[in-house]
């Protein structure tokens, strides 16, 4: 941009220098010259004046933004005041394009560059600072504005404030309660007990071996207190009831006879599973059992609700029938006769339990116990209590378990034996298809065939009742026998899948409940089932 240009768009109406239009930066005016500066600018502006280069091939950019008049586009038609516009004919010249120059000439003779014609600049007086490292005319003149005067205020002396004397304000006087006397504490003052950090004990962590021996132990405890609390409550009753005969009038020799004990065996038992039922209703009252079973005879009863178990069928109830019946031909034809066989050698006769049971089957209140109210007891304790707390250590193991258990429970050898053989078979029921069904095997055992078929035989005649009796003891013995070598791969495979982990059996009879347990009831089986002859 030519000075021209910078002096016209400087110099608009009602607008001071140093002030920009809206939008854009202050222009940089020219400052004033001295008069060495001045001189010597128009002296190189009269070596220039002859210039080889035409009006008309040069047009300067500035051109198109002025009015025709000469004057800039954005600011108002007004003569200038500062400078006089020049003619055109002397306006700028044009410049010759660029030739580069050879290295020997330039230094040889400097090159002569056009120069703009200059205007006329007010004279200004030198610098005030000038600086000896530019020339003259390269020296920058002081920023023309003076900075706005300020007054520097001097800093004023405040007297302090001269101290008050406190005076407090007058309160109305208040009266002060009269000085109690708190009598003294009854008890002597007690160091507090510092509160001692208990030591950190180690938790014990079992071995396998242990948690089977104590599992198995806390079931043959359960078990063996059941005996005494039947024992117990079943020698109370019969004191009781024969006390009650004596102060009637009833002889002491009828009352103390064995058929009076006979007579009222049946409603001793029941009274003695009473007992036995409140005894472990207070020792297992959270176990799952109470609430199971219900909920498995609803569904067995309607079909409704969530199977456990699998669903027995006919066919299933029949076979395992047919093996508990096939049981009692093993005490019937093997058991049996060697009992009397080993009896005999020693001089002494075989008394078992069945033997008074048989007698005093006569009454209802025995019928009752043995046919319906303490199958459902021994159920509850062996298939449902105690099998099911072993079932963790393997299901074959369970069921044997507490097959040994229910046959100690007998405390009668034969008896005993015979009840290991059907406490298998119910064991396998209770755990494959629940414990309402075992509960039904158990009463149909007792009292179908042991009571009523017993009925039955004895209104045939007596060579009838031995061809049926031996007929159906030979069938039925003759089936389970074929059934279980048909059947063997398969319970082969059953007690390969539910076996349990190695060291379970032996965990098992060393622990100290149970061999207490097992020897107590052979001990007392031993006892009272002989008689000498």
């Amino acid at each position: 941009m030519s000075d021209q240009s910078d002096d016209a768009d400087n110099t608009c109406a009602n607008r001071p220098e140093h002030v920009a239009p809206t939008g854009q930066q202050p222009p940089m005016t020219q400052p004033p010259m001295t008069q060495p500066q001045q001189t010597a600018r128009q002296e190189y502006r009269q070596g220039n004046q002859q210039s080889a280069y035409s009006q008309e091939e040069y047009q300067p950019a500035a051109q198109s933004s002025r009015q025709p008049d000469g004057q800039p586009a954005d600011c108002p038609a007004e003569p200038y005041q500062a400078y006089q516009q020049i003619p055109q004919a002397q306006q700028y010249q044009q410049y010759q394009p660029y030739q580069q120059v050879p290295p020997a000439q330039a230094n040889a003779q400097p090159q002569q560059y056009p120069q703009f014609p200059q205007f006329p600049q007010p004279v200004a007086p030198a610098a005030t600072y000038p600086n000896p490292a530019y020339p003259a005319q390269m020296q920058v003149p002081p920023y023309p504005y003076q900075p706005y005067p300020y007054q520097v205020t001097p800093p004023q002396q405040y007297q302090p404030y001269p101290p008050q004397p406190y005076q407090p304000y007058p309160y109305p006087p208040q009266a002060v309660p009269p000085y109690q006397q708190v009598p003294p504490y009854p008890y002597p003052p007690q160091p507090m007990p510092q509160a001692q950090q208990p030591a950190w004990i180690p938790r014990r962590v079992l071995t396998y071996a242990q948690q089977v021996r104590r599992a198995v132990g806390r079931e043959a405890r359960l078990v063996l207190f059941y005996c005494v609390v039947m024992t117990a409550v079943a020698l109370v009753a019969q004191m009781t009831i024969a006390t009650v005969m004596i102060l009637q009038g009833t002889p002491e020799s009828e009352v103390f006879s064995d058929a009076f004990t006979n007579r009222i065996s049946g409603a001793v038992s029941l009274i003695a599973l009473v007992g036995c039922a409140i005894y472990l209703a207070l020792m297992r009252s959270h176990d799952q059992l109470w609430h199971g079973l219900p909920h498995e005879l609803r569904m067995e009863l309607t079909g409704r609700g969530e199977r456990v178990h699998r669903k027995m069928t006919p066919v299933v109830f029949l076979l395992a029938i047919m093996l508990i019946l096939g049981a009692s031909d093993v005490y019937t034809f093997i058991l049996e006769p060697a009992l009397d066989w080993l009896s005999g050698l020693f001089g002494f006769q075989p008394s078992t339990a069945m033997d008074s049971i048989d007698a005093s089957m006569g009454t209802l209140a025995m019928v009752l116990y043995a046919g319906f109210f303490g199958p459902i007891m021994e159920e509850l304790l062996f298939r449902g209590l105690v099998m099911p707390a072993l079932a963790k250590y393997g299901k074959v193991f369970s069921i044997v378990t507490s097959a040994v258990l229910f046959g100690f429970f007998h405390t009668d050898l034969l008896q005993g034996t015979y009840a290991i053989l059907v406490g298998l078979v119910l064991g396998y029921i209770a755990a494959e298809y629940g414990l309402v069904w075992s509960i039904a095997l158990h009463i149909t055992n007792n009292f179908v065939f042991s009571d009523l078929f017993s009925r039955l035989l004895t209104l045939m005649p007596e060579n009838a009742q031995n061809i049926v009796g031996f007929g159906l003891y030979i069938l039925v013995g003759l089936g389970s026998l074929l059934y279980l070598v048909l059947r063997f791969r398969n319970i082969r495979e059953y007690m390969k899948a539910n076996r349990s982990p190695q060291g379970t059996v032996a965990a098992c009879w060393s622990s100290p409940w149970f061999l207490v347990f097992l020897g107590l009831s052979f001990l007392f089986a031993f006892a009272t089932g002989f008689t000498a002859v």
